[in-house]
């Protein structure tokens, strides 16, 4: 029986052995396991500009009248407005760059203030008619005698002028390809300061909307003996979002 007990207690140490030998062996394991795919990254905001000489202009012109009824207002805005788009058509402006913007009929009141009181009387009503339109010039170079001749014919309200470029295409390639040197070079200088170097592109992706006209004087675009305008240059401006592998 003893020999038989001894054995019993034999077997249970051996198997506590092995369950104690188990559950540290795996213990020491996850001890020095890192996570699986964990990788660590820096991201970074990159920007690029490219910049152009415009090859479109923009304007808003038209004509603004009054007389002492809305009728009479209207009658004279219509004369003057329909010379002015035949000028402008006959400039070489095609119908499809020529869009009415505004159409308005105010009221002006004038009072007179009598020496001896403060209270006003109505003196007069004026009707004032505006008619403008928004003008594409696509050639620059007329815009300067585009603008003479439309204020020869009756053009007396001008404004909104602006120069951009029609096709995009290359300065936003441009200023794409520099963006994304810029986000690289900012990784790297972060990855530096540091102590670490920088890897592989995780992600990218461009920061929508970040394509923005910018206009600056750079150079004159006289329209033939017209009035003088800057055409400037047109800088289009992008963003890229990149995130890098980090070592």
């Amino acid at each position: 029986m003893a020999s038989k007990k001894w054995v019993t207690v034999g077997i249970v140490l051996l198997i506590g052995a092995l369950v104690l030998s188990a559950c540290g062996g795996t213990a020491g394991s996850a001890a020095q396991t890192t996570p699986q795919g964990l990788v660590r990254t820096v991201t970074v905001v990159g920007q690029g500009k490219a910049s152009g000489t415009p090859d479109v202009a923009h304007i808003n012109i038209g004509v603004e009248t009054s007389a002492a009824s809305a009728q009479d207002a209207v009658n004279a805005n219509k004369v003057n407005m329909n010379a002015l788009l035949a000028k402008i058509k006959a400039l070489g402006i095609a119908d499809k760059d020529i869009q009415t913007s505004n159409f308005s009929i105010y009221t002006e009141r004038s009072q007179t203030y009598p020496t001896d009181t403060k209270a006003g009387t109505p003196d007069s009503v004026l009707y004032r008619v505006s008619n403008q339109v928004n003008l594409t010039v696509r050639d620059v170079a007329k815009l300067g005698d585009i603008l003479d001749q439309a204020v020869s014919v009756g053009a007396n309200s001008i404004y909104g002028v602006y120069f951009s470029v029609e096709d995009t295409t290359a300065l936003e390639a441009q200023a794409r390809e520099k963006a994304v040197a810029d986000a690289k070079s900012r990784a790297e200088t972060l990855a530096k300061l540091n102590g670490v170097t920088v890897g592989q592109v995780v992600t990218i992706s461009e920061v929508i909307g970040s394509s923005t006209p910018v206009y600056y004087s750079a150079a004159k675009a006289d329209g033939l003996g017209g009035v003088p305008v800057e055409a400037g240059q047109f800088e289009v401006t992008m963003s890229v979002q990149v995130t890098y592998e980090i070592k």
